[in-house]
């Protein structure tokens, strides 16, 4: 599944709510001191997976992407665009 189709899979996290599954099930135990909420890390993880890597060694590099910017966080989603 190429990127866009993530897009799909974005508006399908967000009909289920996974998002407030993470926040409601998962602490995070980084502190306050972070850079990423554990949401966005989740789905960055999750997205990725479905995109065919196979780890995150792409990581850097797909928190550049535009696709993975919009669909990986919820604030970038709101706004419309990275």
């Amino acid at each position: 599944m190429g990127e866009g189709g993530l897009l799909l899979v974005r508006e399908l996290d967000e009909r289920l709510g996974l998002g407030e599954l993470i926040d409601r099930h998962l602490t995070d135990p980084r502190g306050k001191n972070t850079q990423l909420p554990l949401t966005d890390l989740g789905r960055q993880s999750i997205y990725s997976r479905l995109a065919g890597y196979e780890d995150v060694n792409d990581a850097s590099r797909l928190s550049q992407d535009p696709a993975f910017r919009l669909i990986g966080s919820r604030k970038v989603c709101e706004r419309g665009g990275p």
